[in-house]
């Protein structure tokens, strides 16, 4: 009985993959999965500021290829801007200070990016420029918000 319920199974999962139309694909980009299906507000754990300088250490380290000697720099930087990100979030909760929230942010992120322009080699600093400038880019005029208002 198992293993007639098992190849159904199988088959159906077989069926279901191969129905779709050649050269369609059903991968989502990672960020935005969280916000398929079944979920709902407030159900996921955000991430603490450890995880997420972990995180972005990892990604780092693939993407611009960290020595094991500036790991833990980059992971310590990268942990002081989490926790004061997250400081600031808990000071400007509510909606109508997200102003002020975004410009204290900014304020800070010139110092730790001078703090990691000083721990990465200039090849390594160019390509995170880089890959910030695209992701600002990404999508459109995204990063170019203030220009278009002035």
């Amino acid at each position: 009985m198992k293993k007639s319920l098992f190849l159904l199974a199988a088959m159906a999962f077989a069926t279901a993959s191969f129905a779709q139309a050649p050269g369609t694909t059903t991968q989502l980009p990672t960020h935005r999965v969280h916000r398929m299906g079944d979920h709902k507000k407030g159900d996921h754990q955000a991430k603490t500021p450890e995880q997420r300088a972990d995180h972005h250490t990892a990604m780092l380290t693939k993407k611009l290829g960290l020595t094991a000697d500036q790991q833990p720099k980059v992971r310590q930087i990268l942990l002081a801007q989490a926790q004061e990100a997250q400081a600031l979030k808990e000071q400007y909760h509510t909606a109508d200070q997200r102003k002020a929230r975004h410009d204290a942010m900014q304020a800070g992120q010139a110092k730790y990016q001078a703090q990691l322009q000083a721990v990465l080699k200039p090849d390594q600093y160019s390509k995170l420029l880089a890959m910030k400038q695209e992701r600002h880019h990404k999508g459109g005029k995204h990063g170019d918000k203030s220009k278009t208002k002035a």
